[in-house]
């Protein structure tokens, strides 16, 4: 089993690089002609886009044509005196290996090249191989609800117990004004040599004159003296 899949690998590799390689082969002139003087080359030409690995056959009479490739310059002037390469059998293969390059074909035979047996193609750079497309999505199997996780219950509210109304501040009682004892007035001072007036129907009493100072102060010093000498005697 496993030597005949190796196998079927490496024929499928095979069958790619030839078919790279090789490319497409177009008929010169073909379908509607051939390598001769009835066709327009031009026209048939510029329906193709010729590639990298593709290939030209040239099918004609070898009695009355041949196949010179050349340059630029004598394509343009129809010359054959310096031919890049010559094909003579009447079924010729050119291969075009190169890409982004413009080969030049003519007929050899006087005349002909004049008379249109002249050929230009264009070679493009190979196409890039088809990219294998890209392998289908594999479908995910759908992922299984997940039940919805039952969340714990809130817990039951606390009742708050009432707060204690405020107790307004007691105002502390203002007190009582005391009542002072009215002030008695202070009795004017008595001039000197003013009569003081009488209170309460007191009769006035005359202020001691400045002569009978004096006979105070004697009496008053002569009764301590007596005193003393009392006081010497009992001793």
């Amino acid at each position: 089993m496993m030597a005949t899949r190796a196998l079927l690998i490496i024929a499928m590799a095979i069958a790619a690089v030839l078919g790279t390689s090789h490319g497409a082969s177009y008929t010169v002139g073909a379908p509607a002609g051939s390598w001769d003087l009835r066709t327009n080359y031009t026209r048939w030409v510029s329906g193709i886009n010729f590639r990298t690995g593709d290939q030209l056959v040239f099918k004609y009479s070898p009695a009355a044509h041949n196949v010179l490739e050349v340059s630029k310059a004598d394509h343009d002037s129809c010359s054959g005196s310096k031919p890049l390469a010559t094909f003579t059998t009447g079924d010729d293969t050119v291969l075009l290996p190169a890409g982004g390059v413009t080969r030049y074909f003519i007929c050899g035979v006087p005349g002909h090249c004049d008379a249109g047996m002249k050929l230009a193609v264009r070679v493009e750079a190979a196409a890039p191989n088809a990219a294998a497309p890209p392998p289908a999505p594999v479908a995910a199997a759908p992922r299984a609800a997940r039940p919805p996780t039952a969340s714990a219950p809130s817990p039951a509210p606390v009742a708050l117990a009432p707060r204690r109304a405020v107790r307004p501040p007691t105002a502390a009682p203002t007190p009582a004004p005391v009542a002072m004892a009215p002030r008695a007035a202070r009795p004017p001072m008595a001039t000197p040599g003013a009569e003081v007036p009488a209170a309460s129907g007191m009769p006035a009493v005359p202020p001691p004159s400045s002569a009978a100072a004096p006979a105070g102060v004697g009496s008053l010093v002569r009764l301590g003296l007596g005193a003393a000498v009392s006081l010497m005697a009992f001793y």
